[in-house]
């Protein structure tokens, strides 16, 4: 029985032995000692150890110990030597024997050969070493599944874009490695495939290992072994996100073009442009602001998700008042990056901090320009993590930004569009003008109000749809007809014609009218009517008060004209062209105007024009100098005016007033005639005094002349007595020649000379030749002057009548006083503006008060032998001087006579003035006439 276990033993194909319970080698049958080369005994106890591989020795030394120790047996691998000194793999096997009571009394063993299993399947791990090296290097993710859909692997891109382990993926259906919206189409799609067999092939975002997710195409192939058995499925997962995010760009561009197309409200489209923006970059906010043309503030229009608190904060500001990204870009036309806006110092602190209380970390702002490169708003994109933009997100704002534009000049264009027609429907609506369209037929389309009511129509479907011919005058119709073809041929026009209303009125009508384009494409006339029966009514009117104008100017000597100075053009009344004596119609030039001016008044014309170009009302006298010698006086009066566009023109007449100057030198020569006739009168009054003048220095001659020579008759001749008698002999016969050089003066009939006169010198002259008629009459004269008077400008003479008058007024005023002294005052002083003032107060009877506006009215007299020319000469003398000449009652008894003339340089700057240049632009030759 033991050989025959013995044979069975060493039969087996393995290597068999045995070991004691604590765990000794006891047997190892022929094959082990064949295979190793030791014999039984070598191998017993511990002998066996040498034959195993030292590296693997330990393991399998601890493995046996385990086995010992537990009594359970157990395997283990390990490399034995061969005889030839081979090493080969075995799995080494072992059971413990036991007795009835359980107890280990053996251990049995036994040692296969596994070399070759060994051998393929290292073989195996290289393949599978070989082909993972392949798939880590394939550019796209790459998993493998078993046949039961299991994960059994994944190449490096996969774990690296997760950023998971290979067991944290084998749980890929309940992580969020895919997006929420695409992961219940993917699990159904994949076990859909796994248990048909079907090729896998989806659409889907996946989870990137910062949690972005990107948009995969997902392809899963089944490997077949030889039989068609399915052995794996292996997925290629291609990076498709740019792609898709083009589409998106593109589909998202496409449908903002059709909403900007329709005329959706601009706040919606430039919203769903945010939310285009974030949908294709995730990790971002966007928000667009316009900027107002009239006030240049920002207006936030489009941020779906910002906070609004953090947009409202900067809307209503004013560009250039908050130097935060998006105003300094507006205001450099240029885009402005803040990759971190915590450490980025530029801004100001508020901003900063309402940035990043929103979690606002990264802010790029871009200027919206306008295709004339006007700044339309910004277009501004927020990052929750500092960075700068991707080029996908730098093309992406550029896009968005034109975009933008776009949108916001197609909303601006439409608004404008819109206030436009508006505008153009109220205008219609509420011109007093009828707005028309007709059809070629003649059919009316529309009408405005004004229309209807030109019409006598209540309601337009009273007339619309009517035909427009009807309602022509018969006379004017058929013109009308061809008037409307030709409007319906694409040419403007003008007609008048007569319209007859519902109410059978006949109104005067005035169209103008252009083809325009009905909504079918045909051409239909667009009129504006304009009634013209009041113009028509108006220009009759005018025409018939134009001749009457025409003869009004005639009669009354005069011409009306216009003058623009800027460009030289006259227009001129037919009255006008016959004082000139020029052709009617001829084209009125300045040259031809100064033709006319007589030579010596050319100056008066210069500053005329000067006057003009500065834009002053003229008023100017001066001759004219006709072709055929003749001499005419025009008077001129024109007033400037500005027409709407700022042209400046002067509207006046021309007065011919050649026989009114003709009588007033007329009738200042008899004026002359009668103040000399008043000084000659006056001569009479002081026959006396002038009398006593004389007598006095011609007594004195004849007393001197009578002694002289009795002292040259005496022996010895007494010479120093004659010399001192001939001395006071001619004393007194200046005496007498001053009497009558100042008489000869006073009296004589000269021409009027204006010169520079001391008042005070030629009111003494007088007073001098009135001395003897003074004390004659008992009369205390008394002269009171002040010091440093201006002279006056005036004609000496004339100034000396006037003083001559009131002091001779004065002198016979008091003489039927006796009660109370004969006083006369004759004060001399300076009067306002610069005026001098000569009063003359007398103690006399005075007048009354009741009668003070008559006393210098011409031959009015308070005296019973006055003429009553004496006041009335002296106060045209004084008003031709420029002065005034009035009376007052004194408060006792006694009148003041005073007259008041300008000084010389009052006189001066008077005679610089336009005026009174034209007035004395003749005084030369009118003195020479006036005063032969």
């Amino acid at each position: 029985m033991n050989n025959e276990l013995s044979r069975t033993v060493d039969a087996l194909p393995g290597l068999v032995w045995s070991a004691l319970p604590d765990g000794r080698i006891e047997f190892v049958n022929r094959r082990w000692t064949e295979y190793t080369g030791l014999s039984v005994e070598q191998a017993s106890g511990d002998g066996w150890q040498k034959i195993v591989h030292p590296d693997d020795l330990h393991a399998l030394l601890e493995s046996w110990r385990i086995a010992v120790t537990s009594g359970n047996g157990g395997e283990a691998e390990a490399r034995m030597r061969r005889f030839d000194g081979t090493y080969r793999w075995f799995l080494c096997r072992v059971s413990p024997v036991a007795d009835a009571a359980g107890k280990v009394v053996k251990w049995c063993g036994i040692n296969a050969d596994i070399e070759d299993r060994k051998q393929i399947q290292a073989a195996l791990r290289a393949h599978e070493a070989r082909f993972r090296l392949i798939v880590d290097g394939l550019p796209v993710r790459v998993i493998l599944f078993t046949p039961e859909g299991e994960l059994s692997h994944a190449n490096r891109h996969t774990l690296e874009y997760t950023g998971a382990t290979l067991d944290e993926l084998k749980q890929w259906i309940s992580k969020d490695f895919i997006h929420p919206e695409d992961r219940q189409g993917t699990i159904s799609r994949f076990h859909a495939s796994i248990s048909t067999g079907v090729p896998y092939d989806f659409e889907s975002r996946h989870r990137r290992a910062d949690g972005v997710y990107r948009w995969f195409r997902v392809q899963g192939f089944p490997l077949r072994d030889n039989e068609g058995r399915i052995a794996l499925w292996y997925f290629l997962q291609t990076d498709i996100d740019d792609r898709k995010r083009a589409e998106a760009l593109l589909a998202g561009e496409r449908r903002l073009l059709e909403m900007v197309a329709m005329g959706l409200p601009l706040p919606t489209v430039l919203d769903d442009l945010c939310r285009l923006v974030e949908e294709i970059t995730s990790d971002c906010l966007c928000s667009i602001s316009l900027i107002e043309p009239g006030d240049m503030r920002f207006q936030r229009v489009g941020a779906p998700d910002l906070a609004p608190i953090y947009t409202d904060a900067a809307n209503g500001a004013t560009l250039g008042g908050d130097p935060g990204p998006c105003d300094i870009a507006a205001s450099l036309k240029k885009p402005v990056i803040v990759s971190n806006i915590a450490t980025d110092s530029r801004w100001p602190p508020a901003w900063r901090d309402l940035s990043l209380t929103h979690g606002l970390c990264a802010c790029w702002a871009t200027p919206i320009l306008s295709r004339t490169h006007d700044v339309l708003g910004t277009f501004t994109i927020f990052r929750s993590e500092p960075g700068s933009p991707t080029r996908l997100q730098s093309d992406l704002t550029e896009r968005l930004s034109r975009l933008a534009s776009i949108a916001i000049e197609r909303a601006r264009s439409d608004l404008a569009l819109m206030r436009s027609e508006e505008r153009f429907r109220t205008i219609v609506d509420t011109t007093p003008e009828c707005v028309t369209i007709l059809a070629n037929d003649g059919t009316l389309l529309f009408v405005n109000p004004a229309g209807r009511r030109t019409v006598s129509a209540p309601r337009a479907e009273d007339v619309i749809g009517k035909c427009y011919f009807d309602r022509v005058a018969p006379e004017h119709r058929a013109r009308f007809v061809e008037f409307n073809r030709n409007i319906c041929s694409g040419n403007d026009g003008f007609l008048e014609f007569d319209f007859i209303t519902r109410g059978g009125e006949r109104r005067h009508m005035e169209t103008h009218a252009a083809p325009m384009h009905d909504s079918d494409g045909a051409i239909v006339q667009l009129g504006v009517t304009h009634d013209i029966t009041a113009r028509k009514q108006a220009e009759e009117l005018l025409r018939k008060s134009a001749a009457l104008m025409a003869r009004v100017e005639q009669l009354s000597s005069s011409g009306s004209f216009c003058w623009r100075p800027e460009t030289g053009s006259f227009t001129w009344s037919e009255q006008l062209y016959r004082i000139f004596g020029i052709e009617a119609g001829v084209r009125i030039t300045l040259e031809m105007i100064t033709a006319r001016v007589h030579p010596a008044d050319l100056h008066v014309l210069h500053e005329m024009i000067e006057r003009a170009q500065d834009g002053k009302h003229l008023e100017f006298e001066h001759r004219l100098l006709l072709s055929d010698g003749s001499v005419r006086y025009v008077r001129i009066q024109a007033h400037a005016t500005r027409d709407p566009q700022g042209w400046l023109d002067y509207i006046g007449a021309v007065h011919d007033v050649t026989e009114r100057r003709q009588s007033e030198e007329a009738l200042y020569g008899l004026r002359v005639e009668l103040a000399h006739a008043s000084r000659v009168n006056s001569l009479g009054a002081l026959t006396a005094s002038i009398a006593h003048e004389i007598n006095q220095p011609l007594a004195g001659i004849i007393t001197n002349a009578s002694t002289g020579l009795s002292m040259l008759s005496a022996q010895p001749p007494n010479v120093d007595g004659a010399l001192e008698t001939v001395r006071r002999t001619i004393r007194d016969g200046h005496r007498a020649s001053e009497v009558m050089t100042r008489l000869r003066a006073l009296f004589s009939k000269k021409a009027v000379t204006m010169e520079a006169v001391d008042l005070v010198e030629a009111a003494n002259d007088v007073i001098e030749l009135l001395r003897g008629e003074i004390r004659a009459r008992r009369i205390v004269l008394r002269l009171e002057t002040a010091e440093n008077l201006p002279p006056v400008t005036g004609d000496r003479v004339q100034l000396q009548q006037v003083a001559l008058n009131l002091l001779l007024n004065a002198a016979e005023a008091m003489d039927g006083v006796d009660v109370r002294p004969r006083q006369m005052l004759v004060r001399i002083a300076r009067d306002d503006g610069d005026c001098v003032r000569l009063a003359v107060t007398d103690s006399g009877v005075g007048f009354d008060p009741q009668h003070a506006g008559k006393l210098f009215d011409g031959f009015y007299t308070t005296k019973r032998e006055g003429m009553g020319i004496g006041l009335s000469v002296s106060r045209s003398i004084i008003e031709c001087h420029g002065g005034r000449l009035w009376a007052t009652s004194n408060e006792r008894f006694g009148a003041t006579f005073s007259f008041s003339i300008p000084s010389r340089q009052e006189w001066m700057a008077a005679a610089d003035r336009p005026a009174n240049k034209v007035l004395s632009a003749h005084t030369d030759t009118e003195q020479t006439v006036r005063n032969p």
